[in-house]
């Protein structure tokens, strides 16, 4: 079973593909749609419409898991980040995955054991549970922690669902 996992944003929106193996995820592979802050946002959510419809139409997913918007002290950021789930949410739809949506707090209990857990700590977890296979990028300045939390986000769909063994990392 192959899922794909997301971290919306508008900026920087985090993708990562686990496929679950004799009960074990491996990445299948992990990257960012990234947009160019100067454009309007039409232009910037067209753009993450697209490359979510080009990497389900690629990929061919069997699940698409995707973080809540969280509504902390920014509406503004809120509400540009359900805009970009509302595009990512119409790929789906126009290519009739199955979507999934997990809360920040779950995602971070499901795999680091603790809801409060910090971006650091994520990114340690989903080493530790992936293995050597999400090691950054050599040489290229990259938003790892957005990859991170999108790989989590598949982590979380496929320990809620029973597919890989374990629970919480402690």
């Amino acid at each position: 079973m192959l899922i794909l996992g997301i971290d919306p944003g508008t900026a920087t929106t985090g993708f990562g593909f686990i496929n679950i193996v004799k009960g074990k995820p491996v990445s299948r592979g992990w990257g960012l749609i990234e947009t160019n802050k100067e454009n309007k946002t039409e232009v910037r959510l067209e753009r993450i419409h697209k490359e979510t419809l080009k990497l389900l139409k690629i990929h061919k997913p069997d699940i698409f898991a995707i973080e809540k918007v969280f509504f902390a002290t920014n509406a503004k950021t809120a509400i540009a980040v359900g805009q970009a789930i509302g595009v990512m949410l119409l790929a789906a739809s126009k290519t009739g995955i199955t979507v999934f949506e997990y809360a920040p707090g779950t995602i971070k209990k499901m795999v680091t054991g603790s809801g409060r857990a910090s971006k650091k700590e994520v990114q340690v977890a989903v080493r530790k549970i992936m293995g050597n296979h999400v090691k950054s990028k050599k040489h290229k300045k990259t938003h790892f922690d957005n990859a991170a939390d999108a790989l989590a986000v598949a982590l979380t769909h496929a320990r809620k669902e029973g597919l890989i063994k374990g629970g919480e990392e402690k």
